[in-house]
């Protein structure tokens, strides 16, 4: 096929990413937001025991409801491809027993371990907020079935409703409860219950949902012709690729938690009082990290997409690695610019996002400043290791994970408590376990793929990156001249950067004619494009 023709994999990939990730901005932007008010509502100490129950939450939320997803769209996909529609059925059969039976689980045991976990966290007052988030986990787990179902297909408006619906729920839910309980009179830790209640109620939401939109697309157009697999063959497909992908994820999952013991612990360790260590933990997690983590879940969505894609092209002898290049150049078009961009406006950013928390601000910018640069590399090993599961892989990514973490652990340890470092520490250790896990994926994935990695397709978006930036940090000084730090300034210079990014990246051909082909109404833009003389 000529090159400069996009192929249907392509289009197929760049559409799933223009519906996925309206939802995930949406999202994002809601659990950023939603955190603002709930800071005046339950305080810095509150939002610390809602960190705590989240990352409880999220650890067990990895292991019932990620990698069966991720593994359900990938087999599907694969026997779609093969012309084994029949055995659809019977696969989701099988993983939905498994993802309710992994939720179950999930929620007795953090609904009655609750107090055990508290304490174990060095949070004993965090013990309501653990156990009002347990219900979640099982709805998790049937809407990460049925998300993973329409994947396979790739169907990706499921998932952005189902995302859309679990943040909004959180939002008007979770303002609403910790309000009412403030209200109330009653303490804390209870406010932070039910603060965490909203994620309970959000993923009521999508399971409901999600759960009539499966029975309607299964009643309508399920495909019921083809070859069968049996059911163990499919059982044991299912386990061979879900274990490692869980596996990876947890890792990661229990890092974070982790980050909840050590980070606290060290502190007090070094000399600070359990109070003093709280909020600077606090500060970190609740405005440094939210930030940090907008850009590669916003770029989650290219991964989603890619995965079946992939998937499908092995299963049926293809190489796919057309599609793999278009996903980096899109990954590096958006995560550069934002890595930059974090880094030098760290305080100013903040300041727009948590407008009121001067003292958090202040402890959270230099953070910032330093997480900013993992944002590429964190972006590109969600690629790298999404492209090796699709590859056959799947232990690869469990490895580098492994690896990163254990060097994250290790830096952690020993900087949170050198006064050079103390906080720091923390982003200094995600910068070197991001880079670490990216390096081992890269050169392993290099090895799988026929064809090197086009690590060369990079710097056309660094070069357009970097002047939009400098542009931004320029119109920024002039106005902080005139203004002074008024609120206005960040959407004005982000605007820039955004408008200059996009001229830049067709002046520089960061971006292809096939990328854009793939766009609706793109071979008109290619036309307009060259006529402009931005586009070969």
């Amino acid at each position: 096929m000529s090159r400069d023709a996009a192929t249907p994999e392509k289009k197929t990939l760049i559409r799933g990413v223009l519906v996925l990730v309206p939802a995930a901005l949406f999202a994002k932007i809601v659990g950023m937001f939603y955190k603002i008010p709930l800071l005046f509502i339950v305080g810095v100490e509150g939002m610390a025991y809602f960190l705590a129950a989240y990352h409880v939450y999220s650890f067990l939320f990895v292991l019932c409801a990620t990698g069966l997803p991720t593994a359900l769209s990938l087999l599907i996909s694969g026997l779609v491809a093969k012309g084994q529609g029949k055995s659809v059925g019977r696969l989701f059969g099988l993983a939905l027993a498994a993802f309710l039976t992994l939720g179950a689980l999930g929620t007795v045991l953090l609904f009655f371990a609750a107090p055990l976990l508290a304490e174990r966290l060095a949070m004993g007052e965090a013990a309501s907020a653990i156990a009002a988030i347990a219900p979640a986990l099982f709805l998790a787990a049937f809407s990460g079935a049925v998300k993973g179902f329409f994947q396979g297909y790739n169907r990706m408006a499921p998932t952005a409703v189902c995302e859309a619906l679990e943040a909004a729920g959180k939002l008007g839910f979770g303002l609403l409860f910790a309000f009412l309980a403030k209200a109330r009179g009653l303490p804390v830790p209870q406010i932070a219950a039910y603060a965490v209640l909203g994620i309970t109620t959000g993923m009521l939401l999508s399971a409901l949902v999600s759960g009539v939109w499966w029975l309607v697309f299964w009643l309508r157009s399920a495909p019921r012709e083809g070859t069968s697999v049996p059911c163990r063959a499919l059982f044991s497909r299912l386990l061979r690729v879900a274990v490692p992908i869980t596996l990876g994820a947890a890792m990661m999952s229990a890092v974070s938690l982790l980050d909840t013991v050590l980070i606290s612990a060290r502190l007090q360790d070094a000399g600070f009082s359990a109070p003093i260590a709280h909020a600077m933990y606090s500060s970190y997690g609740n405005l440094a990290i939210p930030l940090y983590n907008l850009v590669p879940s916003l770029l989650s969505p290219v991964t989603l997409a890619l995965i079946p894609l992939l998937g499908a092209a092995v299963a049926k002898g293809a190489r796919g690695d057309g599609t793999l290049e278009s996903a980096l150049r899109v990954t590096a078009l958006i995560a550069i610019p934002a890595a930059l961009g974090l880094s030098v406006f760290a305080r100013p950013l903040l300041c727009l996002v948590f407008r009121g928390q001067d003292a958090a601000i202040t402890m959270a910018a230099p953070l910032l400043c330093v997480l900013a640069l993992a944002v590429l590399p964190a972006s590109l090993l969600t690629l790298t290791g999404g492209a090796l599961q699709a590859t056959g892989h799947t232990a690869l990514p469990v490895v580098a994970t492994a690896i990163g973490a254990a060097v994250k652990l290790l830096v952690e340890y020993v900087l949170l408590t050198d006064p050079h470092f103390f906080l720091m520490g923390a982003p200094v250790s995600t910068l070197c376990c991001t880079l670490t896990v990216l390096v081992i994926e890269w050169a392993a994935l290099s090895h799988a793929m026929p064809h090197a990695l086009p690590l060369g397709c990079l710097w056309r978006p660094f070069l357009a990156s970097a002047v939009s930036v400098s542009l931004g940090i320029a119109l920024y000084a002039l106005l902080y001249l005139r203004a002074g730090e008024a609120i206005w300034l960040m959407p004005s210079v982000l605007a820039l950067v955004g408008g200059a990014q996009i001229f830049f990246a067709f002046f520089f051909h960061a971006l292809e004619k096939t990328d854009l082909q793939c766009l609706p109404f793109g071979d008109k833009l290619c036309e307009c494009l060259k006529r402009c003389k931005l586009m070969k």
